[in-house]
Formats: C-alpha cells, sequence, structure tokens
C-alpha cells in the first residue's frame, strides 16, 4: 500500500513537472512569437518611412534598436534549455529549428538596416560643397545601399513548406520583406550611380520646364527649354528659352513609330509643346532630344529631364522661397502663381509671361548649385516628384535609361498599365480649374476575363472671365471659359473590344506596350462630362498598374470601389464580381 502511494506520488510529481514544462514551453514560445511579431512591426515601420529624411531621423534608429531588442529577447527564449527536449521530437523539432532560423534571420536583418543607417546618417551629414564631393557623395551612397544588399541577400531565412500555418507564415513573409529591401536596395545603388555619373559630365541633358496649366498626357506642356551642363559635379543651366520660339521648319524632325501612326495629322517632332502627345514618356523624350540637335544654339544632349509646376515646388521645399522680378516664390504660392497669376499679370507681354517658369527654374537650380540644402531633403522631394510624373528623366545611355526605368523615373508605360490623361486643345491655360476622377470597375466573365469600365468624369470649374490667354476664347465656337480638349486612355496589352463613349473617337491602336484609344471632348463653363470606355483585358490578368496624371489638383482614382488617394503609380488587383 506504501509503495502504491509513493509511485502514486512520484507520478502526481512527474506530471506537476511535465505540467509545469509544458506551460513553461508554451509561454517561452508565446514569449518568443510575441517578440518577433514587436520586432517585425519595428522592422515594418522603418522600412514604410517614405523618405530617406525620415529614414535618417533618430526615431528610425530608435525603432531599430527596439526591433534589435524584440529579436534578441525572442533568440534567449527560442534558446532556452526548457525547449532542448523538443529538439528530439522529429515534427515539433523542424518546426523548432525553423524558428529560430526565423530569428536568427530577423537578427541580421535588423543588423544589415542599422549598419545601413548609420552609413546614411553619416553620408547626409557631410557639407553640400560644389564639385566632385557631390559625385563622390553620390557613389558613397551606392556603396551603402551595394552593401545592405549584399548582407540582405545572404540572409536566409528558410522555407515555408511543410510548416504549420503560423510559423510557415512567418517565413514567407520574412522572405517577402527580404526580397523587397534588398531590390530597393539596388535600385538605390544603380540610381545613384546614374545620377553620379550624369553629375561627372561631360554630356549635357536638355531641360524642360512644364507648366500643369496647359496639360499633355501624363506631363504639362513644355513651355521652356535649356541645356543642363554638368562638370565633374558642377552644373550650370544654359540660356532658358521659350519653346514657342524653338519651333522648327515642318519635317524638320520626321516622327516615327507609334508617334508618327497615332498623330498622323500633327508634326510631332517639329514643336517641343508636342512632348506628352504620349504617356509613354521614352517616346517623346528621344524625339526632344532629335529635335533640340536642330534648333539654333541647340546641339546633342545625352538625356531628357522634364521638370514641372509641382517637380519645382518640391525644391523649393528644398532650397527655400527665391524672388524674381519682384514675385516672392515660395512652396506655398508657387502653385498659384505659376498656374494663374503670371498670366493675369503679363497679360499683353507675351515673352514675359513665358518666361516666369523657365526664370523661377533657373534661380532655384543655382540654388542647388551653391550647395546650401540637405541630400536627405533633396532625395526626399525628388523622389515624391517622381512618383507623381512631376520630375522624368530619360537618357539615352542604355544603363542609365535602365537605371530610370527601374526606379520609375522615366514615365515609362508597362505592358499592366492604366492611364488617363486630358490634354488641352483650347490654347489656354485652365488646366488648373478642372476637376478629373477616375472610376474603375472591374467584373470577372465566365471564362474567366475581366471586363474594364472606366469612368473619367470631368468638371469644368473655369471662371468666365480673365486674360483670353488665360481662360480664352482661342478657338472658333468656345466662350470664355469653355474648354477643349482629348481624352485619351491607355490598356494593357493585349486589351479587346475597346469603346469609348462620351467623346469623338480619333485614336485607337497601340502605344509604346499598351493599347490607346482617344477622343476629342468640349466641355462648357460649369459643366460636368464623362467618358466612359469599356474594355476585355487578356485571359489571366487580373490586376491593373495605374499611372499617375501630373494634374493640379490631382486626378483623383477609385477602383472597384476603393479609393487609391495620392495620384501616383501603384498596381492593384482587380476584385470586382
Amino acid at each position: 500500500m506504501r509503495s502504491w502511494s509513493r509511485r502514486r506520488i512520484v507520478v502526481l510529481v512527474v506530471t506537476g513537472l511535465v505540467v509545469v514544462w509544458l506551460g513553461a514551453v508554451c509561454w517561452l514560445l508565446v514569449g518568443a512569437r510575441s517578440e518577433m511579431a514587436a520586432g517585425t512591426r519595428d522592422l515594418r515601420q522603418v522600412r514604410r518611412q517614405a523618405s530617406i529624411s525620415t529614414l535618417v531621423a533618430p526615431s528610425s534608429r530608435a525603432q531599430l534598436a527596439s526591433a534589435t531588442r524584440h529579436f534578441d529577447r525572442a533568440e534567449a527564449k527560442v534558446d532556452s534549455p526548457v525547449l532542448s527536449p523538443l529538439k528530439l521530437v522529429p515534427v515539433v523539432s523542424r518546426h523548432l529549428r525553423a524558428a529560430q532560423k526565423v530569428v536568427d534571420a530577423s537578427q541580421d536583418g535588423a543588423a544589415a538596416a542599422d549598419e545601413a543607417l548609420a552609413s546614411l546618417v553619416t553620408i547626409t551629414e557631410r557639407p553640400r560643397t560644389a564639385g566632385p564631393e557631390r559625385v563622390q557623395t553620390l557613389r558613397d551612397l551606392a556603396r551603402t545601399a551595394a552593401t545592405a544588399h549584399d548582407a540582405l541577400d545572404e540572409i536566409d531565412p528558410g522555407s515555408p513548406d511543410a510548416l504549420i500555418g503560423p510559423l510557415g507564415d512567418a517565413v514567407a513573409e520574412l522572405d517577402e520583406q527580404r526580397v523587397e529591401a534588398a531590390g530597393a536596395a539596388a535600385r538605390l545603388e544603380r540610381t545613384s550611380l546614374a545620377v553620379a555619373d550624369i553629375l561627372d559630365g561631360p554630356t549635357p541633358y536638355l531641360l524642360l520646364g512644364a507648366n500643369n496649366a496647359e496639360m499633355r498626357n501624363g506631363s504639362g506642356m513644355a513651355l521652356s527649354a535649356a541645356e543642363l551642363a554638368f562638370d565633374h559635379g558642377r552644373m550650370q543651366l544654359g540660356d532658358v528659352r521659350p519653346t514657342a520660339d524653338l519651333v522648327l521648319p515642318p519635317g524638320s524632325v520626321p516622327g516615327t513609330g507609334d508617334l508618327a501612326a497615332n498623330w498622323p495629322w500633327i508634326d510631332t517632332g517639329r514643336d517641343l509643346r508636342n512632348v506628352g502627345l504620349t504617356a509613354d514618356f521614352p517616346q517623346s523624350a528621344a524625339l526632344a532630344a532629335d529635335n533640340w540637335a536642330k534648333v539654333a544654339g541647340g546641339g546633342d544632349v545625352g538625356g531628357v529631364i522634364l521638370v514641372d509646376v509641382d517637380g519645382l515646388r518640391g525644391l523649393l521645399r528644398v532650397v527655400g522661397p527665391v524672388e524674381v522680378d519682384g514675385v516672392r516664390y515660395t512652396a506655398d504660392n508657387v502653385r498659384g502663381e505659376l498656374l494663374r497669376e503670371q498670366y493675369r499679370r503679363f497679360d499683353g507681354d507675351r515673352g514675359g509671361r513665358r518666361d516666369q517658369l523657365g526664370a523661377v527654374a533657373r534661380v532655384i537650380f543655382d540654388r542647388l548649385e551653391a550647395g546650401d540644402w540637405k541630400l536627405e531633403a533633396l532625395a526626399t522631394e525628388l523622389s515624391d516628384a517622381v512618383q507623381g510624373r512631376h520630375l522624368m528623366v530619360w537618357s539615352a545611355d542604355e544603363g542609365a535609361a535602365k537605371a530610370w526605368a527601374e526606379v520609375g523615373a522615366d514615365g515609362h508605360l508597362r505592358d499592366d498599365s492604366l492611364s488617363v490623361g486630358l490634354l488641352n486643345r483650347g490654347a489656354d491655360k485652365a488646366d488648373s480649374w478642372m476637376d478629373a476622377s477616375v472610376a474603375i470597375g472591374s467584373e470577372e466573365r465566365v471564362d474567366g476575363r475581366r471586363e474594364l469600365t472606366i469612368t473619367y468624369e470631368i468638371e469644368n470649374r473655369t471662371p468666365g472671365s480673365g486674360p483670353a490667354y488665360l481662360v480664352g476664347p482661342n478657338v472658333d465656337g468656345l466662350e470664355a471659359g469653355d474648354y477643349a480638349g482629348l481624352a485619351v486612355v491607355n490598356l494593357p496589352a493585349g486589351t479587346t473590344g475597346v469603346e469609348m463613349t462620351g467623346a469623338e473617337v480619333f485614336l485607337q491602336g497601340g502605344d509604346g506596350p499598351t493599347v490607346v484609344v482617344g477622343g476629342r471632348v468640349t466641355l462648357r463653363r460649369g459643366t460636368t462630362g464623362s467618358v466612359v470606355v469599356r474594355a476585355l483585358l487578356p485571359e489571366g490578368v487580373d490586376h491593373i498598374t495605374v499611372e499617375p496624371s501630373a494634374r493640379i489638383e490631382p486626378t483623383t482614382w477609385t477602383v472597384d470601389g476603393r479609393e487609391l488617394g495620392r495620384d501616383r503609380r501603384r498596381t492593384i488587383r482587380l476584385d470586382g464580381g
């Protein structure tokens, strides 16, 4: 009897110890998972930082330090001797090893990010000296990005195969974030090297100043042009000239390819104001470079840079206010001044009026050359401008062109792009009074293909009085405040059954990698019009890449009932019924 009692006591004690051990195991695993989740949130927050300015802020380093502490505590829990017996259980041991690998990979990722941010902070704290130091700073930035890429590339979080749901999901998410971060580092490296090569010279670029008061497709109209020279990190802007004074004789620069096919009634290469007939900027930029080579005082250039009013607005945030002809331009008032007020102020003085955007650009570039700015601020504003097509860069050099394309700076269309543009044909500056919105609806058919319905709604809020150069009329049949334009829609490659209503169709065919349709529209002052395009996407296509319009005010976008927010490039999965 006593023997039985002792056995019961032993069983109870052992059972109690097992229960305590299991409790400890659960506590350690749950704690490790909680620490991993907290560290991952910190890392994700750092990755979500919108700009270099926020990345180099002390808060980012603090978040990285917090992530490291969480991962270290997770490692301590996973490495606890209490979990050692689990290593003898086949299935459990595999998951335990996978958990350890995730922890190790997370620690390595946090360490790589911390090292990269430390280098980035050092680089951004350098003085903005002129000349070769700028080129070296960019090359050092590229080296930092390359180091981060290599470190991320070596991290192996393991495979999610044969792991239970939460752990498998953690492995997959970590690897996805690693790949995305490594890709961003690689793009930063290539972009930094491309900018460094441009600044090093000696090949000049053509700089086009575009005004969003008179829109083209995906950009404002190029109203000024100048040659931007580079010499070992120094920039020199040549004479800024109105493009209206640079029109070549007919047939001087023959259009080719889709531009010639789609716009046979326009001598596309003759006038730099025709840049933007297509939303595929590389096509227009190549033609602009050919044009500049034949302009009196022009010459061969290695690429084309287009910057518009909002691009200048971003640069004003970097260099501060500038004064031109007694007018003080700031980031707060430059839109109103260049889109509207200059035309009222210089009514009757067309030469003075046309020079204002270019003159403001010149003073801004002089400030940039002086070096009184912060690298992180400039990088942030340039990135934002690129996302909205307010700054585009195209290079004739294959390597540089690839770098610009990879970061979306060259304004190229992709084979899944959907772009909606409204080109001004009224010879006025009324586009800032056009409120534009795009609603995209999709419906899946029984054969799996998706039908798109694109509704482009435009409200004309142009006033009925003001200088004719600003509000018209400059076209027969229109009154002041009326708007004449061309609605042009680019759709993903292989799209069929394209129909446009609400506009007089004048264009239908291919445009770069996309399908394009265009129609003429006239909007009387105070009215709203709708252009509707219906189309059938190719089999298997269940997403689109929405391209920004570069309009001011921005076009608003809705896809399958979801509002997209900022007017910038993004890839959207279609989920309509």
